[in-house]
């Protein structure tokens, strides 16, 4: 009925009718790609042939289908589509030209995979470009096991709507990422470029949150200075927190929350020592009674700071620790929540409640200070804390450390947009700057 010239125009405009991607003439498809890991082992394990390549109706209709997927879905999900499509035959229909009908089609059909696992890897997970963590310790763990699920998941793909229910299947149907989403669709038909973006980065760490499917984890959003935990990926507790300065930020990171200490020493970081305390010892040691520090030589043992000659001590030279001792006037009150993290920061409680009054809670040295440390102590703990014991504010009373069976992960953010108090989104001032 039609001519192979007349087929091929077909397809272009209905192609071009499901969102836009115009594909280049065939003279100028790239050679054949190089597969990254997730793609070989998915032939490898694979003993039905071709996925997406064929004559057959239905593997076109497959083909068609993740593009259309791609151009209609990418932007409502947060994600840009170009970064799949450019990993597709540039020609999306035919065979590369100068090559075998059979290396073509075993190409294409590579692309094709790759193209699909990228978008499902960042459809379960979120886009890890938009990540903006430092060092993270629970991915890790899982990216073994998130691989070869999605490749698992992609096996079973035969037809357009088996693709259909798999992207449908690897969002989150929380209440909040939903929300996020009426969101983010809300902004883009409005055209706020700052706001799209805020959204869709939002999305993508929500995505990455969720697809561990921990039964616990917190979540600290440093830009809206909030904490709140969760049980089963549901909000069972929510708090102000204050965290680092702009120019001591706290840093962004995830880790796993292994240890309650209650009446914590106050170690002091090495930069604090010597830029803060170290010059005041210099004029004067009654400051080390009025904030109770004691000092710590090399070896770990209180010395005795007069003992010491402090006008010899320089930035360069300062062997010593100074550790303020426990008790209520502890700069961490008396609850500190460890965390496996290669940086000097964690979770704590303090002697400066009035801090979270203030709208602007961005006055730390970097660690994060907790608005209801027992509240969140007690989520944690397999027993509620005894509150006559953290009351009774014993002088010289010991740390007292509290093992969390099964660490509980912890997620520490920066994200400009977000849900406010379990119900609502909220945009917040990007005191980093690092928004841009």
């Amino acid at each position: 009925m039609f001519g192979k010239t007349t087929k091929r125009l077909f397809l272009v405009v209905l192609l071009l009718s499901w969102g836009g991607y115009m594909p280049v003439p065939a003279q100028h498809i790239s050679p054949e790609p190089v597969l990254p890991v997730l793609v070989e082992v998915f032939y490898k394990n694979r003993k039905d042939g071709y996925i997406w390549m064929g004559a057959d109706t239905q593997r076109a209709g497959l083909r068609m289908r993740l593009i259309q997927l791609l151009n209609e879905r990418c932007a409502f999900q947060g994600l840009d589509k170009s970064k799949y499509l450019k990993l597709l035959p540039r020609d999306a229909f035919g065979m590369a030209a100068g090559s075998s009908g059979e290396d073509s089609s075993r190409v294409n059909d590579y692309r094709y995979t790759h193209a699909a696992l990228e978008y499902l890897n960042d459809l379960f997970q979120g886009d890890p470009a938009t990540r903006k963590t430092g060092d993270d310790a629970l991915s890790r763990t899982v990216k073994e096991a998130d691989q070869h699920y999605l490749i698992n998941l992609l096996a079973e793909v035969s037809k357009p709507k088996d693709l259909d229910d798999l992207v449908n299947r690897l969002e989150p149907a929380t209440s909040q990422y939903l929300l996020l989403k009426n969101a983010l669709k809300a902004q883009l038909d409005s055209g706020n470029v700052v706001r799209i973006r805020r959204l869709s980065e939002t999305l993508n760490n929500y995505r990455w949150m969720y697809h561990f499917h921990f039964p616990k984890f917190i979540v600290v959003n440093i830009a809206a200075a909030e904490l709140n935990y969760y049980e089963q990926d549901s909000l069972k507790l929510n708090m102000r927190v204050v965290a680092g300065k702009p120019s001591t930020k706290t840093p962004r990171f995830a880790a796993y929350c292994d240890q309650v200490i209650l009446y914590p020493y106050w170690n002091v970081p090495k930069s604090i020592a010597v830029n803060e305390i170290l010059p005041f010892c210099k004029k004067n040691t009654a400051v080390l009674d009025l904030l109770r520090m004691q000092v710590l030589n090399s070896r770990g043992q209180v010395v005795n700071p007069r003992s010491i000659n402090w006008s010899k001590i320089t930035k360069q030279n300062f062997s010593y620790q100074f550790r303020q001792a426990t008790g209520r006037d502890n700069a961490l009150g008396v609850i500190k929540f460890n965390l496996t993290s290669p940086y000097s920061v964690y979770l704590h409680d303090t002697n400066l409640k009035a801090a979270f009054k203030s709208e602007k809670r961005y006055l730390s040295h970097g660690c994060v200070r907790v608005e209801k440390p027992v509240e969140l102590a007690d989520y944690l703990l397999e027993e509620k804390l005894d509150a006559s014991f953290l009351n009774a504010n014993s002088k010289g009373q010991k740390p007292v450390i509290k093992t969390v069976h099964g660490p509980v992960p912890v997620f520490i953010l920066y994200m400009t947009a977000d849900i406010k108090e379990g119900s609502m989104v909220q945009y917040f001032e990007d005191v980093y700057t690092l928004d841009q």
